[in-house]
């Protein structure tokens, strides 16, 4: 008997109680084996009422991530039909970029508690202590290799969406994939290509956001921030998730329309340090000028004396003209 098949009864008759009897007649099984999944059931975070005469309810879900709670909430075509949740991974897009390999079917999602080695652009470290969402997805879109790239942009304009709509928190967005909040870093994004995009058509896209958690918990100098440092109180990290996961799939839907102009507009609009004197790194070179936006195609554009540069994602890296975060 799977626990799921209880929180599926339980959850068919929301408020009212089930009594045990019901249940073991239901799922043809002893009602101390039922008492023993309730058990385990709270023990994975659910609160269920037990009352002598009168059965079981279920009241409450976990916090923490959980299947079959983000199934339940999931309102999406394709993304998070398919989910692998692990209590530790190395890291998700790894674990996503085998399973693409062995035909991972688009929309699946890979998420871990912990990660003992994520990482972010330029292979730098991030630290995914348990309480976060960390998380990739297998995309097959049907775009172009010029229009992949676009796709990391998509998931911050998501992402930006998915906080304000839960919390109502507004979150900037650092080109071209940090989330920023008050000039500091509470989500980033990578978005890696599985094999000759032409022929394979995968890419992965790792998500990772500090969540339940403060930044106490992580070692680094300059500490970011987190959804429990803004709000005071831990978040349903399911719901964050299927919330997430629909923005998302809305955008991708979005760009494979060639609508990329709309989402240019709502990236610019939550753009961070837009307007403003910057440098950018690329490689040694350090070039100067003002941040104007984002081109057509995706690249930061950069108004210098010499006339308006562009430059790719992949490349190069923004800083505040003071070096600092925005």
């Amino acid at each position: 008997m799977a626990r799921q098949d209880i929180l599926h009864l339980l959850a068919s008759l929301p408020g009212e109680y089930v009594s045990g009897e019901k249940i073991s007649q239901q799922l043809n099984v002893t009602r101390a084996s039922v008492w023993k999944q309730i058990k385990l059931l709270k023990e994975e975070g659910f609160e269920i009422e037990a009352h002598t005469n009168r059965g079981y309810r279920l009241i409450k879900t976990p916090l923490s991530l959980n299947e079959w709670v983000i199934r339940q909430m999931l309102d999406t075509c394709a993304l998070g039909h398919a989910i692998i949740l692990e209590d530790e991974l190395t890291s998700t897009n790894i674990k996503a970029k085998e399973l693409a390999r062995e035909g991972g079917i688009h929309g699946e999602v890979i998420l871990a508690k912990r990660q003992r080695a994520g990482r972010g652009r330029m292979q730098r470290g991030w630290e995914s202590p348990e309480g976060g969402l960390w998380m990739s997805v297998i995309l097959r879109p049907n775009l172009s290799l010029a229009d992949a790239s676009k796709v990391t942009l998509a998931a911050s304009v998501a992402i930006v969406d998915a906080l304000a709509e839960l919390y109502q928190l507004r979150v900037g967005i650092k080109w071209p994939n940090d989330l920023i909040y008050n000039g500091q870093k509470l989500a980033g994004i990578l978005g890696e290509v599985v094999g000759e995009w032409n022929s394979v058509q995968t890419l992965i896209l790792g998500i990772g956001l500090n969540a339940n958690f403060t930044r106490e918990r992580l070692g680094l100098a300059l500490k970011p921030i987190t959804l429990q440092d803004i709000l005071g109180y831990e978040v349903d990290l399911n719901k964050l998730t299927a919330t997430i996961l629909r923005h998302l799939e809305n955008q991708v839907i979005a760009l494979e329309k060639n609508l990329f102009k709309e989402l240019c507009l709502n990236w610019t609009a939550r753009a961070v340090g837009l307007g403003s004197e910057v440098k950018v790194l690329r490689g040694e070179q350090i070039f100067h000028g003002v941040f104007k936006g984002i081109s057509q195609d995706g690249e930061l554009l950069l108004n210098t004396e010499q006339g308006t540069m562009c430059f790719s994602a992949g490349e190069v890296q923004l800083r505040a003209a003071s070096g600092q975060y925005f």
